[in-house]
């Protein structure tokens, strides 16, 4: 019986990979006709091979939904922080032309590159041409990666990289800041002006890549990405969301406290509860936004704000919350269940808590007059699911 398996194993994975090189066939010619050089296509798709770990990756569902505080013990640290004033020691030439160019802070850049990489440690090793015609081959976002697979011929015929394949993360991200192939074809720049765009070695490319896209993206130069605040007792929770922006005055007004006198005259900012309304509150401002165009994630965009802070101070002095119990994937698309089920519509269960899932668990709060924070967390789990096992 298990040998009979193996047979219907191997002969799956070899239809699989008859069926890869058959569709190479078709995106070469697709290749051809969007007029990338030749000589930069076959190079690629030379190098690509069916990757089913790629699959595998990508389908993936965490076991759990990390919280604030975990996102950011395990990232930011006084080891993490001492190397990266380190690296700003070692390239500080590089970071002061960068930032005097593009007016981005170079502890700015450097928390990324922290974030990204551990400082170009480790910038990942899977072929990028077999990732993206991998994870483009399998047809979930299919067109996605057809993209970017078209845009690494690109980068390869640009700079003539026919000698040193591209490797990367197995999402098809590469280099010490992690961009993708229409990220770099888009935001790349040749600072040392050698003829080529090389992210993965030459640190005047690395580090004004990355200050161009952030720039590009409307970076705000000499105002600040957030700060840690203090809300007043009877605060309205529901008035804590990404973009719901007022000017600073008015938050002070409604008691918000400890707001740095350098930003008690700018124009727009929000507040944001990570942890829910008993966790930390952090005021956000445009250049959060501009970070969250860098990756939608509002515990990455914090994070770099907080990294970005400790690297500028002398002293090591972030201190997070204790960490909240985790709910599993598997409980988070049950609390998600029971919303729609109770008629508090967050769209189709998928285990991430994203701003549908947080609108309906506002508005159960506001039914149940709870403080409307939106957040997923073991309490509003425990609530739901208890009312849907007493209905039944």
């Amino acid at each position: 019986m298990m040998t009979g398996l193996m047979i219907v194993g191997m002969m799956s994975h070899a239809d699989e990979v008859e069926g890869f090189q058959s569709w190479l066939g078709i995106v070469r010619q697709e290749a051809i006709d969007l007029q990338i050089a030749p000589e930069a296509v076959d190079v690629t798709l030379r190098q690509a091979i069916y990757l089913p770990r790629v699959i595998e990756l990508d389908r993936k569902q965490p076991e759990f939904v990390t919280s604030f505080s975990a996102y950011v013990n395990r990232r930011i640290n006084p080891r993490v922080v001492g190397k990266g004033k380190q690296m700003m020691q070692d390239y500080q030439g590089v970071l002061y032309v960068v930032e005097e160019l593009y007016q981005v802070p170079r502890e700015v850049l450097v928390a990324f590159w922290g974030l990204e990489t551990n400082f170009g440690g480790f910038m990942g090793d899977i072929p990028l041409a077999s990732a993206l015609a991998t994870l483009s081959y399998e047809g979930r976002r299919a067109e996605f990666f057809k993209r970017e697979l078209f845009n690494l011929m690109r980068v390869v015929e640009r700079d003539q990289r026919y000698d040193s394949p591209v490797v990367g993360s197995w999402a098809g991200a590469t280099g010490h800041m992690q961009f993708m192939p229409t990220t770099l074809l888009k935001y790349g720049v040749d600072a040392d002006a050698d003829g080529k765009i090389d992210i993965w070695s030459s640190y005047p490319d690395i580090f004004s890549s990355a200050a161009n896209y952030l720039a590009q993206a409307g970076w705000q130069p000499g105002k600040p990405v957030s700060f840690q605040v203090s809300l007043p007792a009877g605060f309205d929770y529901s008035q804590a969301q990404w973009q719901h922006n007022k000017p600073v005055s008015e938050w002070v007004k409604a008691g918000v406290a400890g707001v740095p006198d350098s930003a008690l005259n700018l124009p727009q900012a929000a507040i944001l509860l990570p942890q829910g309304y008993d966790g930390p509150a952090y005021m956000v401002f445009p250049n959060f936004d501009v970070i969250m165009q860098w990756n939608r994630s509002v515990n990455y965009a914090l994070a770099v704000g907080l990294l970005s802070q400790q690297l500028r101070q002398d002293t090591y002095t972030l201190q997070m919350p204790p960490e909240p119990p985790a709910l599993s994937y598997q409980q988070m698309w049950s609390l998600q269940e029971a919303l729609n089920a109770r008629g508090f519509d967050c769209g189709t269960p998928d285990g991430f808590p994203g701003a549908k899932t947080q609108a309906a668990i506002r508005r159960y709060q506001a039914s149940k007059g709870l403080p409307q924070d939106g957040y997923a967390g073991a309490d509003i789990y425990s609530r739901l699911t208890a009312q849907i096992q007493s209905a039944q």
